[in-house]
């Protein structure tokens, strides 16, 4: 959460500005993006999603036509997209213009020539193995990436030298006729590999020392409150590019440590890798800690080691399958996970620190709303707030593991007891849990203990799972069991005080929503109505919360959040990944098949995204009829028919409109790896041929390329004359906004 946010929900949850005044709270904050913000979005995002989609158009096309092409016709495609690609990307470095799309047409033309490196050996059937290809498409690309210095095209070579070395290892015996010296040759050769990608990233592109300032001109316009607030803005952490690397080198050097816990023979190299282990530990510690603090590159080691851990814990307290192991290690888990997050939340604060004062003294001077006392108490920072969503996720998923160990416990007790062949007596036993969990919720919520904060989760999801075997072995009818779990974990999102519980309790209903529909025939209404109840969640939060009481404003905060976070989430998993499987085939509830309808669909999620349109209209004082509000409109429908076999486009693209009208970074995040998912999916995905994928990401990279014509036509003049007319304030705005894409 960046700093303006956190002010404004801070002065909202402490009752210091007034929820009737909440939006323009937001909007002095720029929680809201301005005009020329979205103009920047609209002109980056649309430019690189149509010009990716036009590649992939070309790699979807010959894919398909193997069989009703010639050999000629399939090389004159590819090499021709490649040279015009090349010769516009001259013809622009000639004129000195448009860096972005210099730096596209690279990433395209790599992209081509993969694509015709493998049609090259498919055709002429050369023999080469896998490795020889992600070699030479590494190898032939190494030119452009240098040039264009675009880190989506680097992250496209490392992950070809990963692959290249994955085929190369598993195809190469090193002369070891053991598996396990294979095994660790590969993944150390991969470890070594990531971990200098990481170095090199940290020192070409974050190379910055930690006692540089962030304002990108002293001379910076201060009597525009705007740009004050702008100027004493910290940047957020690394380039997003380095994180996708830190994961890479996390994995791999985890994998590693892991990689022999079941090898009895040698504890040499168990010893050896376990140690390499911890000296990666400890620089990722000295560099994201010591050094210059990342909470995200902390969460990473935090993981690792909680993985590192249980794994060699079990590897020796489940040898004999004993009831007391899988408690050991469940209160193992918990407490490494209370442990790691108290360091993450005290590291978050250590990152906030510096620009903490600052930041507050500006705007007690400029808003009335918010006191001096709610700022002195917002500078100390909350737990709620000191808690970065990838440390909730952290501690989410250790809760739901150490759930699963602490089921393990119980089942073995509950199995020599025979209390498992009665329904009744699990479904109490369910109950009585949650009863426990929520009293303990209620108690760690009065003491902010995190210790009984995991500890409750755990017995909660524990809980939970008994209930739901309960249901399904009591003999109730189907779907009623569904109806009555629903209700069951609706109720516990209302009363339990956990974000993350009710952001997985939130996951969980609107997954028996969309299966009750589905049972009911009206499957088609699932996208509609998550992406309704996301865009009410985010985008009208405060009107909902002025409908409540002032005493229960925190509590409808906090589940107003976590349900629109679900509600997304559970949208972009429907419309990305299991439509197409599971409604292809029919919906079997018992009497019918049903089939699924992509048009109905698609009509109702246009419809929801249409009113969110409206909604971001109508915090800028722009009139749906006016020529503003009918492009917009426009686009909306025009984006909604294009992509209607394109599931996840729209789906995606609105969750990331509604991530940038809230400056929801982690939302958008989301988004973004959604689409960049949905593309790699996409492509196998067996509802259409290649040549319907290949026709549709065609329109859509044409239309999405002439809305942006449009956009730059109508407004690049407006820009202009803006530009010369205050050129010190739209360079200031300009330096000082840092692009989302």
């Amino acid at each position: 959460m960046n700093q303006p946010q956190r002010t404004t929900e801070h002065s909202l949850k402490n009752d210091t500005s007034p929820i009737e005044r909440a939006d323009d709270t937001a909007a002095h904050f720029d929680v809201y993006p301005t005009k020329q913000t979205w103009l920047a979005f609209f002109d980056k995002k649309l430019l690189v999603i149509g010009s990716v989609a036009l590649a992939l158009a070309l790699v979807f096309f010959i894919a398909y036509n193997w069989l009703d092409m010639g050999k000629m016709g399939k090389f004159a495609l590819v090499e021709g997209a490649l040279v015009m690609t090349i010769a516009l990307y001259i013809g622009l470095c000639v004129k000195r213009q448009f860096f972005l799309i210099r730096q596209l047409l690279l990433l395209i033309a790599s992209i081509i020539t993969g694509s015709l490196l493998a049609l090259f050996g498919q055709t002429y059937q050369t023999g080469a193995d896998t490795w020889q290809l992600f070699f030479m498409w590494a190898l032939l690309i190494t030119p452009w990436a240098v040039i264009a210095r675009f880190p989506a095209l680097w992250l496209l070579w490392l992950g070809l030298l990963n692959a290249c070395l994955l085929s190369y290892l598993d195809v190469t015996g090193f002369l070891f006729n053991d598996n396990v010296y294979q095994g660790v040759i590969e993944i150390g050769a991969l470890a070594i590999t990531n971990f200098v990608a990481l170095t090199l990233w940290l020192f070409f592109i974050d190379h910055k020392k930690p006692s540089q300032t962030t304002s990108a001109k002293a001379d910076i316009d201060t009597a525009s409150p705007t740009a004050t607030h702008r100027q004493n803005q910290p940047k957020s952490g690394l380039h997003w590019s380095t994180y996708v690397v830190g994961l890479f080198s996390t994995y791999a050097i985890t994998h590693l440590a892991i990689f022999t816990i079941f090898d009895n023979g040698n504890f040499t190299i168990p010893i050896i890798l376990l140690s390499l282990w911890g000296l990666w530990c400890a620089f990722m510690v000295w560099r994201f800690y010591r050094y210059r603090v990342d909470v995200l590159m902390l969460t990473y080691v935090s993981g690792s080691i909680i993985i590192v851990v249980m794994f060699w814990a079990g590897r020796f307290l489940l040898e004999n399958t004993n009831s007391s192991g899988f408690l050991v290690l469940a209160l193992l888990l918990v407490g490494m996970s209370s442990v790691a997050v108290v360091w993450l939340r005290k590291a978050a604060r250590l990152s906030h620190k510096p620009t903490m004062t600052n930041n507050m003294a500006n705007e007690s001077v400029e808003v009335n709303a918010i006191d001096k006392n709610s700022e002195t108490n917002f500078a100390n920072n909350n737990d709620q707030e000191d808690t970065p969503w990838f440390v909730q996720i952290l501690f989410g998923f250790s809760g739901l593991l150490a759930s699963l160990f602490f089921i393990g416990f119980l089942t073995l007790i509950l199995e020599s007891t025979g209390a498992l062949d009665n329904a009744m007596i699990i479904s109490v036993i369910g109950l009585l849990l949650n009863a426990c969990g929520f009293i303990a919720f209620k108690y760690e919520h009065q003491r902010r203990s995190m210790f009984l904060s995991s500890l409750a989760f755990m017995i909660s999801v524990a809980g939970q799972s008994y209930v739901v075997y309960g249901l399904s072995e009591s003999g109730i009818s189907h779907p009623l069991d569904v109806w009555v779990f629903l209700l069951l974990q609706s109720a516990l999102i209302f009363i339990v005080p956990s974000f993350v519980y009710r952001l997985i309790g939130s996951l969980v209903v609107f997954g028996c929503v969309v299966f009750l529909l589905g049972y009911y025939a009206l499957p088609e209404i699932s996208l509609g109505l998550l992406a309704l109840i996301a865009i009410v969640s985010h985008l009208q939060r405060h009107r909902l919360l002025q409908r409540m009481p002032a005493r229960w404003y925190l509590a409808s905060f906090e589940l107003i959040k976590a349900v629109g976070y679900a509600s997304a989430l559970m949208l972009l998993c429907i419309s990305v990944y299991f439509i197409v499987d599971e409604y292809r085939y029919g919906f079997d509830n018992g009497d019918e098949l049903l089939r699924y309808s992509y048009y109905w669909a698609q009509g109702l999620l246009t419809l929801a995204s249409l009113y969110a349109a409206y909604l971001i209209l109508q915090r800028y004082r722009i009139q749906w009829h006016s020529a503003v509000g009918l492009m917009t409109g426009s686009a909306v429908i025009v984006l909604g028919i294009i992509s209607t076999y394109v599931t996840g486009l729209l789906a995606t693209s609105l969750v990331i409109i509604i991530a940038m009208a809230n400056s929801k970074r982690t939302l958008f995040g989301i988004g973004v790896f959604a689409l960049v998912c949905y593309v790699f999916w996409y492509y196998y995905q067996l509802n259409t041929s290649l040549l319907v994928k290949s026709i549709s990401m065609l329109v859509v990279g044409i239309v999405l390329l002439l809305l942006r014509w449009v956009l730059v036509k109508r407004y690049r003049a407006h820009d202009l004359s803006v530009s010369s007319a205050h050129p010190q304030h739209n360079a200031s705005q300009v330096d000082s906004e840092e692009p989302l894409l």
